[in-house]
């Protein structure tokens, strides 16, 4: 009896206190959750544990450089030119035996991840990409260094591709309940399910959010899509609305932000290009309209911003739509630009009656430690598993269904 519990312990002192813990962090750049979510749980690893080494990988980067490029390539494409093969694809991917079947194409992959597991002997793997779960499998039968929690990070929320979870993780990290919820009908165990938000950056935890009462002028936060013509009339548009200040977050897509700077002259426009100030900009801002990615809506989330969705891929971000209503924490305005309008023009007539109501519901299911919170759960699977003793935490999200309460870093990636 005595040395169960000590044999534990004693793992713990020795895992904890030394520089031998390792955790290896899988991703991929097919989209920008998967890559956001690697970054932030490695930062919160290391914050919580500053001597724990962590290795974030794009495997599919490193073994296909080539053919990574190609898949990345198309992927931009069919999400911003041709969603409806897009969703086609992501229906097809949740049937069993679409995944099996291009394994193969994977080999590198496969070896690639067996030869990084036996250089490093992580003492936990991580995956915020889904394929992994797959590959792990296989490199499992073979390699006793392989044999260490697997713990799959689920970037997409309540509609949830099954490649996520069809081949068994140790443990599954979810953003919410519906989420939860979602995995739980498909036959995920109660017991491997943890409810601790999306991992977001370790900056939304010093954030102070707009309060409920802020008064105008109405501040809008607007990350546009890669059509530039329908970015511009969006931009005209709000600007053409009384008491409206507006900030056009242009990312990825500067062409986007010099079309509209070249066509659009407002004291009342501001245009931020690649920036770190996101969670800064978020909180400060009324009103976040934009794509339902799943980074970006739970940033928005996080930081308490109500989203107005003015365009989504089908498939993975319906998911995200449906969080958004379910939770009344803002609306779907796609099909026109005056739909985006009308959406602003209801949140704030009234004395900002809609927009009080969404962002009194906001604060209910924003997570700004969430990265935090899950760096706690790793840290403990990797000093305590196959001992999980107080493995779950004793913390309930508010949207989190009943049962379900829990019961940088060496950037090694190469993408081409």
């Amino acid at each position: 009896m005595h040395a169960c519990i000590l044999l534990p312990l004693l793992r713990f002192f020795l895992v904890w206190f030394s520089d031998t813990v390792k955790f290896l962090v899988l991703s991929a750049s097919h989209g920008e959750g998967h890559n956001t979510a690697a970054r932030n749980v490695c930062d919160a690893i290391l914050s919580e544990s500053p001597c724990a080494e962590v290795f974030v990988m794009d495997l599919f980067g490193i073994a296909l450089p080539r053919l990574n490029h190609w898949i990345q390539r198309c992927y931009s494409l069919a999400i911003n030119q041709f969603t409806f093969l897009w969703k086609i694809a992501f229906l097809a991917f949740d049937r069993e035996g679409t995944v099996e079947a291009v394994l193969p194409l994977f080999r590198l992959v496969k070896h690639e991840l067996n030869r990084q597991i036996e250089a490093l002997s992580p003492n936990i793997i991580i995956s915020t990409y889904p394929l992994y779960s797959f590959l792990i499998r296989r490199v499992r039968k073979h390699s006793e260094a392989a044999r260490v929690p697997f713990v799959t990070i689920v970037t997409d929320s309540t509609i949830v591709n099954s490649v996520w979870y069809r081949y068994q993780s140790d443990a599954f990290v979810v953003a919410d309940g519906p989420t939860a919820r979602a995995l739980l009908s498909r036959g995920v165990a109660l017991e491997k399910i943890h409810v601790l938000g999306f991992p977001v950056s370790l900056d939304f935890e010093n954030i102070v959010p707009l309060p409920q009462s802020a008064p105008p002028p109405w501040k809008i936060l607007f990350l546009p899509s890669t059509r530039v013509a329908h970015s511009l009339r969006v931009a005209r548009l709000l600007l053409a609305l009384p008491d409206v200040y507006l900030t056009i977050l242009s990312g990825k897509h500067p062409h986007v932000a010099e079309t509209v700077r070249a066509r659009l002259n407002s004291e009342r426009l501001k245009i931020f290009g690649w920036t770190k100030q996101v969670p800064q900009l978020l909180a400060s801002h009324h009103l976040f309209i934009g794509k339902a990615g799943g980074a970006i809506t739970q940033e928005a989330i996080a930081a308490q911003c109500p989203v107005v969705v003015s365009h989504f891929v089908p498939g993975q971000e319906e998911g995200n739509i449906r969080l958004i209503e379910g939770a009344k924490i803002g609306t779907l305005a796609t099909g026109s630009v005056a739909n985006v309008g009308n959406a602003v023009v209801r949140a704030f007539s009234e004395d900002a009656v809609l927009w009080k109501f969404w962002k009194k519901n906001i604060v209910k299911v924003g997570y700004p430690s969430a990265s935090r919170r899950i760096a706690k759960l790793l840290l403990k699977m990797a000093v305590f598993y196959p001992h999980p003793y107080d493995l779950h935490f004793h913390y309930a999200p508010p949207s989190c269904p009943q049962g379900l309460q829990s019961s940088c870093c060496a950037l090694v990636a190469q993408t081409g």
